[in-house]
């Protein structure tokens, strides 16, 4: 009998274990469909026509690939476990945001140019975020939110 309510109770956290699982992958959507999300929200947000629509989308995603790259590169600084970064790794850690602020910088200045041959400052403004973020605008009290919650809508609105 005990075996029995052992072998049931392992089956429903089994069970449970990979729900859970499959319920944090279908929150979190891949890199490509936040960029495709983002295409078609920028699309209806600017109300492009078609024709402008299949331009940006592929403009848009080779933006969002070249900024995906810096990330991708940056090296990963982790103290040890149970200690804290040393001097020389804050250092490095430091100097390397600076960089990839540089090459962000870069890359904005380079698709700014691009999408502006079809969109207005105002469009591209929207497309690159240059405006200051929401919550910084808005004053919000728990700070900006990144990221994406139950199937792509943004985490607040104002």
């Amino acid at each position: 009998m005990k075996k029995i309510i052992v072998l049931a109770l392992s089956a429903i956290l089994v069970a449970n274990i990979s729900a859970q699982e499959q319920r944090k992958e279908a929150i979190r959507p891949s890199k490509e469909e936040r960029v495709e999300f983002e295409i078609k929200r920028l699309t209806n947000e600017l109300l492009l026509s078609d024709q402008q629509a299949e331009k940006f989308a592929t403009l848009y995603r080779e933006y969002a690939g070249k900024l995906d790259e810096i990330f991708k590169n940056q090296e990963k600084i982790k103290p040890e476990e149970g200690k804290p970064l040393t001097d020389e790794q804050l250092d490095k850690r430091a100097k390397q945001r600076f960089e990839n602020t540089k090459a962000i910088a870069n890359v904005q200045a380079k698709y700014y140019d691009k999408f502006r041959k079809d969109l207005s400052a105002r469009q591209v403004e929207k497309v690159m975020r240059l405006e200051k973020p929401c919550c910084e605008k808005n004053g919000c009290k728990d700070g900006p939110k990144d990221g994406f919650k139950d199937g792509g809508k943004p985490m607040h609105k104002h």
